[in-house]
């Protein structure tokens, strides 16, 4: 699998979820406070008369916002919304039809090969998206399919926003769980020996064996450093989920067989490789001040415009930089 089918599948999955948005572990529900009102903003002007195009879209937290903001007064603009992953958010098939043909979702579309027109949007968008792009294709991208004079809003990873720090560390206890002779590695070594208390002649061998006893000390000692380490990161969430999900799978064990907890467990190693993807990703792509000031630049010196950058905080955490142009 190469690199891109690989992120594709990455992100598809985590979508597939249900979650609405990229940083479900560090904040619930839709955006609000200062993202919320940063959003309001840029809604407040439209008429419904305008082109606009959320880029990265993931499962349409924006389109879904403009739907909530604008849809009940008539100035829901046409909306096209792209991602790189197969998206089908359930959102979107419970809109009245006069909403829902005012949305147009765009699965498997890369932001750096847009399949649209020239000069055709008023108006692009993002949220934690575009930073993840290659940013000298993506925004030439961008600019080809705005009209001249139109705006962009950005919400864009911080380098030191909350997100950031939480996906920096979920990289390194997602790396020391899958360690040699961590947590994962040693629920496979336990394994067979769980299956043969399946019958009571197994499980009295079991009970003779050396080798039993040492990987199941070795397993119990993983289970309580996990423990103890939980205490000292910012992730502990991933450690507690994993946790939960091994533990499940080794009760289970002697009804399933062998075979069947063996394929669970290479599926939870699955899900903290492709958890790992996406947030090293996420912390690779988050940008700086001159990162930031640079892109917009790019944006507002085509039709001399003013670009607006700030800081955004939620519950007094910092959650992003704010990009606008006016």
């Amino acid at each position: 699998m190469s690199d891109q089918q690989q992120r594709r599948d990455s992100w598809s999955r985590y979508w597939a979820g249900g979650a609405l948005h990229s940083c479900a572990t560090s904040f619930d529900g839709n955006y609000d406070d200062a993202i919320g009102e940063f959003w309001r903003a840029v809604c407040e002007p439209l008429s419904g008369s305008e082109r606009v195009l959320d880029v990265a879209t993931g499962n349409g937290a924006l389109p879904r916002m403009l739907v909530d903001l604008l849809g009940a007064d008539g100035r829901l603009p046409e909306v096209d919304a792209v991602d790189i992953a197969d998206i089908a958010p359930s959102w979107l098939g419970q809109l009245a039809p006069e909403l829902a043909q005012r949305v147009r979702l765009h699965p498997r579309v890369a932001v750096e090969t847009l399949p649209f027109a020239d000069a055709r949007f008023d108006l692009v968008i993002s949220q934690y998206g575009l930073e993840y792009s290659e940013l000298d294709r993506s925004v030439a991208e961008l600019l080809r399919v705005m009209r001249p004079g139109a705006n962009v809003a950005l919400v864009l990873h911080h380098v030191d926003s909350l997100p950031v720090r939480l996906g920096r560390a979920e990289v390194l206890e997602i790396d020391w769980l899958q360690q040699t002779g961590g947590l994962l590695q040693r629920a496979k070594r336990l394994i067979p020996y769980m299956a043969r208390l399946a019958t009571p002649a197994g499980a009295a061998s079991v009970q003779r064996d050396p080798e039993a006893a040492k990987a199941r000390s070795q397993y119990n000692e993983a289970m309580r450093e996990l423990q103890q380490r939980a205490g000292t990161t910012d992730a502990s969430d991933i450690l507690f989920e994993t946790q939960a999900a091994v533990g499940e799978l080794m009760q289970s064990v002697a009804a399933v067989g062998a075979a069947a907890a063996q394929a669970q467990l290479d599926g939870i190693r699955e899900g903290l490789q492709l958890a790992r993807l996406r947030q090293a990703e996420l912390a690779a792509h988050a940008l700086d001040a001159d990162a930031v000031a640079r892109l917009g630049r790019r944006f507002a010196e085509r039709d001399g415009l003013a670009c607006l950058v700030g800081e955004l905080r939620v519950r007094d955490q910092l959650f992003g930089w704010s990009l606008r142009t006016t």
